[in-house]
């Protein structure tokens, strides 16, 4: 299960600042101090919450004009889409609310903090429970004013559009390999996060995600094994599924060029083509299959082809991997 993994992960400020300030609070962020982000323990909202079942993180964040603001996630893992989850929002919310109260909030003319809920979703059926809390209740247009209102904010995890997930973001880079499911497209993103980390002075936020990772790719049996630093753990895992996949590209070129020597050597060359397109497309999107198609029209150089299949898996973006073939292609290579 990734529920420990995922929950230490989001215990660290790192996470919690990217998760703001690329997605929760895109936009206004620079209204919030990310660098006094302040944990606060599960039994701060309710000691009752300690025998429930329950993935929550509460963090105090202040604004840079002094006011408080909470930040209430739920890390949600179960298969069927929970509809109750504002309820359970709303619940949180409230029981955060009388501890707050009960230390003296409202004395005078004082005022309750805002709360931003969160959930972060990573099942793999899309998350359809409404997020509004008014949605649930059948009040009628009379009663609808008296009915209480709050709105959680969502991160399907494994249904986020690539263009919603901001560049050098750790969070970005978990969602992108919660996306990636195919093994043999793992390299890019595992890059992505490797490079990310090297950046990060969080010693244990690359442990987690090592953990993570391991967890991830146990089933497979190919996460190296060992005791050593988690960050080399990452980038030998990015090394070897690199490998493996111009292993496996090869082998399919290869049984492409088999079934050319039959059919005749043009036919062969053009399935090679029409392969390196398909994987072009797997990993990227349509576009880049095309633009890969234009580049190589008319190309029967066997070597130029598979260093085409090299470059596909080496490339973490399809411009990268289109200037590489055109430049082959201007240098005669």
């Amino acid at each position: 299960m990734h529920d420990p993994a995922y929950k230490q992960l989001f215990a660290r400020p790192r996470m919690v600042r990217d998760l703001l300030d690329g997605f929760v609070a895109r936009g206004w962020s620079d209204d919030l101090d990310l660098d006094a982000l302040e944990p606060l323990p599960a039994s701060f909202v309710s000691r009752s919450l300690q025998q429930q079942r329950y993935s929550d993180l509460l963090w105090r964040i202040r604004f840079r004009d002094g006011r408080r603001l909470y930040l209430m996630l739920l890390l949600e893992f179960q298969a069927p889409v929970d509809r109750a989850m504002a309820v359970r929002m709303l619940t949180y919310t409230g029981l955060l609310y009388e501890r707050l109260a009960a230390d003296g909030a409202l004395r005078g003319r004082g005022a309750l903090p805002p709360v931003l809920p969160v959930v972060i979703y990573n099942g793999r059926r899309r998350w359809t429970a409404p997020v509004e809390m008014r949605e649930l209740t059948a009040a009628g247009r009379l009663l609808a004013p008296y009915q209480p209102s709050q709105r959680y904010h969502l991160l399907d995890a494994a249904h986020a559009a690539d263009a919603d997930l901001p560049s050098g973001n750790l969070v970005s880079a978990l969602v992108g390999l919660e996306k990636t499911r195919d093994r043999s497209r793992l390299a890019g993103p595992l890059r992505v996060l490797t490079d990310l980390l090297r950046s990060v002075d969080d010693d244990h936020l690359r442990q987690v995600f090592a953990a993570w990772l391991h967890q991830g790719l146990r089933a497979s049996d190919r996460f190296p094994a060992g005791g050593r630093d988690p960050l080399a753990q990452l980038e030998e895992t990015q090394t070897m599924l690199e490998e493996n996949m111009r292993e496996w590209t090869r082998e399919w070129l290869d049984q492409g060029r088999a079934q050319g020597i039959e059919q005749g050597r043009a036919e062969g060359i053009e399935q090679e083509r029409a392969l390196l397109c398909r994987l072009a497309a797997r990993k990227f999107d349509a576009g880049a299959a095309e633009g890969l198609a234009a580049a190589l029209a008319g190309v029967t150089d066997a070597d130029r082809l598979a260093r085409t299949g090299d470059w596909i898996i080496e490339c973490v973006t399809a411009s990268d991997l289109l200037a590489r073939v055109r430049g082959d292609g201007r240098s005669g290579g």
